[in-house]
């Protein structure tokens, strides 16, 4: 197991540890803050078994364009506490994304940019 692959399991480890229940809340931020970005040529965003799945096509796919959108979309919606991962793959960058407040409720997921 690689440093990367460990890094995603201790943090799937500690979001058994926090609320993630679906809150309506976070899918509509979500969902406000991805239609107004210009880059997104499509979006869909699904909860799961205690987490959400977005899928994010970029009109034009880079690291630097997939690194700025995350990182306005972590800062619009975390809370307290955030952790990520960044896996790289042959077609897609996906994060996993955890965020939680002091009473443990948060939010976690998976985010796939093509």
């Amino acid at each position: 197991m690689n440093r990367n692959e460990m890094d995603k399991q201790l943090l799937l480890e500690i979001a058994k540890s926090i609320n993630c229940e679906y809150e309506i809340g976070i899918w509509s931020e979500t969902t406000d803050f991805l239609e107004r970005q210009k880059n997104i040529s499509f979006f869909e965003i699904k909860y799961n078994e205690g987490h959400f799945q977005l899928n994010i096509k970029l009109s034009n796919f880079n690291l630097n364009e997939v690194k700025s959108i995350f990182t306005s979309l972590v800062r619009f919606l975390e809370y307290n506490s955030t952790l990520y991962v960044r896996e790289d793959k042959d077609s897609s960058i996906e994060y996993y994304f955890l965020s939680s407040m002091l009473n443990k409720k948060g939010f976690l997921f998976h985010v796939i940019f093509q």
